[in-house]
């Protein structure tokens, strides 16, 4: 499952206090996004759906690794800006509010993607797999027929 399947079902779940749509037609929806340093965080409630991603990721096993509730929040931030299925609002976003929250919209499949992360998009690509080698031209495949031949002993021309 990818990040924006993963993230919808979290948001439909309900698990997550804070987590919900803002808007009826289910384009809109906020992420708790509380500092740590705020005097009334709570991990367990405040980090859940970071956790959640980091082990989902299996970037975090309970029990084993220790706990790092910022590295989880910065995975999920990352993971969200690179995808090409959601975009930052933030005008709606409000993270100075007691309970502070970052507003994400659902881009549709349809809709022109952002012009800024289709080029890093294409670029990691690129730079990912390697572009096949230009196909041959025709010049190229006589000249290689004929190398061919003679190699072989034929002669491809006339004495």
């Amino acid at each position: 499952m990818r990040l924006k399947e993963w993230l919808l079902a979290q948001v439909e779940s309900g698990r997550y206090r804070g987590l919900r749509w803002v808007d009826g037609q289910k384009t809109l929806f906020r992420i708790p996004w509380k500092h740590a340093a705020k005097q009334d965080y709570r991990e367990r409630e405040d980090a859940a759906l970071f956790k959640a991603w980091a082990i989902y990721k299996g970037k975090y096993r309970e029990g084993l690794d220790q706990a790092d509730p910022s590295v989880w929040k910065t995975r999920l931030r990352c993971a969200l800006n690179k995808s090409l299925d959601f975009k930052e609002v933030p005008e709606r976003s409000n993270l100075e509010a007691s309970e502070p929250y970052k507003v994400y919209q659902v881009v549709c499949p349809e809709a022109a993607p952002d012009t800024e992360k289709a080029s890093r998009t294409d670029s990691a690509l690129q730079a990912k797999y390697a572009l096949a080698p230009a196909p041959e031209t025709a010049a190229a495949h006589l000249l290689s027929d004929k190398v061919s031949k003679q190699l072989s002993g034929i002669r491809s021309d006339p004495v």
